[in-house]
């Protein structure tokens, strides 16, 4: 039975590199084509990529959380002599263009800055390009993601080392990549301001205590926290702010959402971080929106990140941790973060800092602070918002 490699198909105009998530196989299993064979995220969403053929996988040759550019051999099955081999669903173009590298032109200054760092002339034609011409500004992409590519496994301490080189988890690559690509494409600028979280504690303190005096379980059982009912705050200013729930989908063209998909950062004992999402946060009640975020980040603190589902805007709470400010980092394709600091007293009031990340290309400096605007007057009439 032949031998045949399956390269990491293009799956949209301007991908550049994936990252795996999940292998779905294992050496020696049998394969059938159209059925999923791993799993990669691209810059939009996750995608299961199904076999090309029928047969035997020989040999990954890549592992979970590795970056790899399109084009990219990632696996070898043993074929049956006597498949066929068509085209899956989910990744449309042809078998040549799925199973051989991209044909490109490649440049005499292109070339020569290849032999600077070492690329063969069948390496070089594998390097992703979105313009079908291969440019040194592909090649600076194509050796940052390869630096990527996770070691083989820890190295031991011996008595001439004093440290221990220890494999990243599959979370923090895929994590790691996530903040890389948003460097090469977002445009970050901030925005911060003080608001009044003196109102939240007072609220949740008034509900807690109406639900222990509740006779129904479910009420009960809710226990709001003043992070939780702050995130709702900023869920019902998203309704107001179109841009903070939109996504440049070309360099001519904003996708504005009509409703808005939250995200939560969660920490991990392991010093890990994943995210919860609230899908169409903006539509659910007070109520709803503590159930559905309360069930999420639990599921995120479990080892679940759904970071793979469309996230339009970010939170990320440090309350608990004395830190007073900081400047959230932005995830793409997320347009915004927000950060929020401890509690303290100022002119005898309780207050919390927030501070705004936002991509500059679509959010302007007067949208954003109109946006926190917005949060700060929901902090303030939080009663009417709520009830």
């Amino acid at each position: 039975m032949p031998l045949e490699e399956v390269y990491v198909p293009q799956m949209g105009e301007g991908l550049q590199e994936v990252v795996i998530i999940k292998l779905h196989k294992k050496p020696g299993d049998v394969v059938k084509r159209d059925e999923p064979f791993y799993t990669m995220e691209t810059d939009k969403a996750s995608l299961e990529v199904e076999s090309p053929y029928d047969g035997v996988l020989r040999e990954w040759l890549a592992e979970e959380g590795a970056v790899l550019p399109i084009g990219a051999p990632i696996a070898r099955i043993e074929v049956l002599a006597t498949a066929t081999v068509t085209s899956s669903p989910l990744s449309q173009p042809s078998e040549t263009e799925r199973q051989q590298p991209p044909t490109v032109t490649i440049p005499p200054r292109t070339r020569a800055y290849c032999k600077e760092h070492g690329i063969s002339e069948e390496e070089m034609r594998r390097i992703p390009t979105p313009t079908g011409k291969l440019l040194p500004e592909h090649v600076d992409a194509y050796l940052q993601a390869k630096q990527l590519q996770p070691s083989a496994q820890t190295r031991n301490i011996s008595l001439e080392d004093d440290y221990v080189d220890r494999p990243l988890s599959v979370r923090q690559r895929t994590f790691i990549h996530r903040l890389l690509r948003s460097q090469q494409t977002v445009v970050p600028a901030s925005a911060r301001r003080v608001v009044e979280w003196g109102r939240i504690r007072r609220f949740v303190d008034r509900l807690r205590a109406e639900e222990e005096l509740s006779e129904n379980p479910a009420e009960k059982a809710l226990k709001p926290t003043a992070f939780q009912t702050f995130a709702y705050c900023v869920a019902q200013a998203l309704k107001e702010h179109p841009r903070f729930r939109s996504t440049l989908i070309s360099e001519a063209t904003l996708r504005e959402y009509r409703h808005a998909n939250l995200g939560i950062a969660v920490a991990l004992p392991e010093g890990e971080l994943v995210t919860a999402v609230v899908p169409r946060a903006d539509t659910l009640s007070f109520t709803d929106f503590l159930r559905v975020a309360q069930e999420r980040i639990e599921r995120a603190r479990g080892g679940e990140d759904q970071a793979a589902e469309t996230t339009h805007f970010l939170l990320s709470y440090l309350g608990p941790y004395d830190i007073l400010d900081a400047t959230p980092v932005l995830v793409a394709p997320a347009v915004g973060v927000l950060f929020i600091g401890s509690a303290y007293t100022l002119e005898e009031k309780q207050v919390a800092n927030i501070s705004l990340t936002f991509d500059h290309r679509i959010v302007q400096g007067v949208d954003a602070a109109l946006f926190l605007q917005t949060v700060a007057r929901n902090v303030e009439a939080i009663e009417e918002i709520v009830l």
